[in-house]
């Protein structure tokens, strides 16, 4: 019997389908091409998702210092920096035979779960303990974007039409409000949010006592009006493109103060 997170492991298992089908077949200089994230390459990226489903499986992990991290910023950073560096000296095939190994012995546990498991506490990457239900859609998240930035560094388009896509684009959407506030809006002004083509979709916020609050976007005339496509969108606010050089390139259209939106969508961000 399926369990209630059963759609959040469906589309984890679509993101895992897709980005083996993205990797087959990559030569090794494929597998080496940079990704906007400091220091990975394409293989850094699966190998990080590899190697965090045999961590959440209880695989051991061989003690490992790594080298160059200057680029690392906090404890779960380092951790990933670790776990990549080990599986450097490996080749493409081997990083990618990790990954599919474990994220199906992954996906097989997670649909064994039953309610009680899913609310066992377990640790939060931002600190602290989560329900294992909640770490499920952080993960569906880190797959997600990963899968972004393997598509970006083999300039492939990133499939958004899907059940993941679709989830974390409403995810961060929701997330519009607190970064009008955030992003410095002035008292009363109202900031408009447009997606076009695939996946459209309209959100609005205004600034009510110093904070962002979500508002009608059919409500009147927009202060600061933005529109970008879905994946455009996704790559500012997730901090793979600053916010300025997606405006400046005309990958996200301003009407109003451009600096502002600016910080509006860098706000919006929350991938650590």
């Amino acid at each position: 019997m399926a369990n209630s997170q059963a759609a959040t492991i469906d589309a984890i298992a679509g993101c895992c389908a897709r980005i083996d089908e993205e990797c087959s077949g990559l030569d090794e200089a494929d597998w080496h091409r940079p990704t906007t994230l400091p220091a990975w390459d394409i293989q850094d990226v699966v190998a990080h998702l590899g190697s965090l489903e045999a961590m959440l499986l209880g695989r051991d992990e061989p003690q490992h210092v790594p080298g160059e991290t200057a680029h690392v910023r906090n404890e779960l950073g380092a951790l990933n920096e670790r776990l990549v560096d080990r599986r450097r000296s490996w080749s493409g095939a081997e990083v990618l035979d990790e990954f599919r190994t474990m994220s199906e012995l992954r996906l097989e546990e997670l649909r064994t779960l039953d309610e009680e498991e899913l609310q066992r506490m377990v640790p939060s990457p931002a600190g602290g303990t989560v329900a294992q239900a909640a770490f499920l859609g952080i993960r569906l998240w880190d797959f997600f974007v990963h899968e972004m930035d393997i598509c970006d560094a083999l300039g492939r388009p990133t499939q958004v039409d899907t059940p993941a896509g679709r989830r974390v684009l409403d995810e961060m959407l929701l997330l519009f409000p607190r970064a009008v506030g955030k992003g410095g809006a002035p008292e009363g002004a109202v900031v408009r949010l447009d997606l076009v083509g695939p996946l459209p979709r309209s959100v609005a916020a205004t600034v009510t006592a110093g904070r962002g609050v979500a508002a009608d976007p059919a409500a009147g005339e927009a202060t600061l009006h933005l529109r970008a496509s879905p994946t455009a969108f996704l790559r500012v606010a997730t901090g793979r493109r600053p916010a300025a050089q997606a405006i400046g390139a005309g990958d996200v259209d301003v009407i109003g103060d451009s600096d502002l939106a600016a910080r509006i969508l860098s706000a919006v961000n929350v991938v650590p």
